[in-house]
């Protein structure tokens, strides 16, 4: 055989191996699109439902306001990259339990203090209305976010690879 027909079945080869990449990649490119939507569907969803949830309680009933005295005062600092540091607060208000506050609440108390705190079995507690959703319910939710976000971080670097490579 000639070098000549060697070349051409190699190239033959590699523009059918080029193709079915292609495919694949744009069957991909349709699978993670419809979990996109899909996700922030189910979002959209618990959100709503939440906001509906925390308007529809009563206060006295579904929730409570007490007064937490702050046992001590915490920070977790992990490194978050290459250029910064991302900084926890905490308080703890029992032996064994602490609630994660903002760095401007955190600023506010000292040990000793009270802080009025939302609750809804006077077990666990939380400065902000929001922390007293369901706690599973509501962390299941902050997840779908998150895959959401990669998931079209994702969607956006295949259509970018799928259009750059027609070019």
């Amino acid at each position: 055989m000639s070098n000549k027909l060697i070349k051409t079945k190699d190239l033959e080869a590699k523009i059918i191996r080029r193709k079915k990449i292609k495919k694949l990649l744009a069957v991909l490119l349709v699978i993670l699109s419809i979990l996109f939507v899909f996700l922030w569907t189910r979002v959209a969803i618990t959100s709503v439902k939440f906001k509906k949830q925390m308007e529809q309680m009563v206060f006295g009933k579904d929730y409570f306001i007490e007064n937490v005295v702050i046992r001590k005062k915490d920070t977790y600092s992990s490194p978050s990259g290459r250029h910064g540091v991302s900084t926890n607060y905490f308080f703890y208000y029992d032996t064994d339990k602490r609630m994660q506050v903002s760095g401007k609440i955190y600023n506010e108390y000292e040990v000793g203090d009270h802080i009025p705190a939302y609750t809804t079995d006077h077990v666990y507690y939380d400065y902000e209305k929001d922390g007293i959703l369901p706690r599973e319910e509501f962390r299941d939710n902050e997840l779908r976010k998150a895959m959401g976000v990669f998931c079209g971080c994702v969607i956006v670097t295949l259509a970018l690879y799928l259009f750059f490579d027609r070019l």
